[in-house]
């Protein structure tokens, strides 16, 4: 069934869902009712929150230091779930040391010999916790360029594991919820139905209201017309460039070039084209995060050659 269709049967089942409001105090029948449309609703929510992201069923592939993907990324994400367990809850993509000893507290807590490697035994620990707290990898994100990163398949009455609220960096939850639900539906799903009886509360993430950090700043293959600037960020931005030739430079002056990219990547580059030989060229980065926090740097400059 396509995205399109999904919505559809969502919206329709919303609105079947505001009528048999009106009368659920006063027909016992009806509240009955009206509690099958909430499971049902639930469900099309979960297949919604999901639908942007590619559900893992399965840790498959036994892993060791020196290991990186996707399949280290989840094994990551599953154990930061417990902070005792992965203090640290770095997502990289990439098996380290650190990984390696919190895969050996893992095995100890579970009664598993510790060898900080990743064989079945330990395999099947790992997918038991994969299954009561499910993990997806969104599409069009990167985890530091090792692979997709995860997010949480929180389900409306399902509480986010805590270690996965942890700020990484300070900046944004270690394993974000996959999609955050939208005001309406999570307000009915919080709502009471009849006198008494309420819908379990929706889990919630904590706003990310801080702008991404821009670093790593630098141009490559300057020639007399043209040249490639690139920068970094510390988390999913998209990718804008000012640049120009005036002094002093001013980013808003209509006599600027702009180029924007907006997919969501910590890696950006734009080659800039059809420049003139031996002059002075001014720039200014920008980059936004999912939530909209918007960052800027200060006035960069490069020379073309002759």
């Amino acid at each position: 069934m396509s995205i399109t269709k999904k919505v559809v049967g969502a919206a329709l089942g919303l609105g079947m869902l505001i009528p048999l409001a009106s009368f659920a105090e006063t027909s016992s029948t009806s509240i009955s009712a009206l509690l099958e449309q909430i499971k049902a609703l639930q469900a099309q929510i979960v297949s919604l929150q999901t639908q942007q992201s590619t559900a893992v069923a399965s840790l498959v592939d036994t892993l060791k230091q020196g290991s990186s993907g996707d399949q280290v990324a989840v094994l990551q994400a599953l154990l930061a779930a417990d902070p005792d367990i992965y203090p640290e809850g770095l997502i990289t993509g990439f098996f380290g040391p650190k990984t390696a000893a919190a895969v050996s507290r893992f095995q100890k807590k579970n009664g598993l010999e510790s060898v900080g490697n990743v064989g079945p035994k330990t395999l099947a620990k790992l997918n038991n916790l994969l299954r009561e707290s499910p993990v997806a990898l969104e599409n069009g994100t990167s985890t530091n360029g090792q692979g997709k990163r995860p997010c949480a398949i929180v389900p409306p009455g399902h509480l986010i594991a805590p270690g996965w609220l942890k700020k990484n960096g300070g900046v944004r939850p270690i394993v974000p919820a996959c999609q955050t639900l939208p005001p309406g539906i999570a307000g009915l799903l919080n709502g009471s139905t009849t006198k008494g009886t309420t819908t379990p509360p929706v889990a919630t993430t904590t706003p990310d209201t801080t702008a991404p950090v821009i670093s790593a700043v630098s141009t490559s293959g300057v020639s007399s017309t043209s040249a490639m600037v690139l920068w970094v960020t510390n988390e999913a931005a998209t990718s804008k460039i000012y640049f120009g030739t005036t002094t002093p430079f001013d980013m808003a002056s209509s006599t600027n070039s702009t180029m924007t990219n907006s997919s969501l990547t910590t890696s950006h580059s734009f080659t800039l084209s059809n420049l003139t030989a031996s002059t002075t060229y001014s720039f200014v980065l920008e980059s936004k995060d999912a939530a909209n926090n918007t960052a800027t740097t200060s006035t960069q400059s490069f020379v073309t050659t002759n």
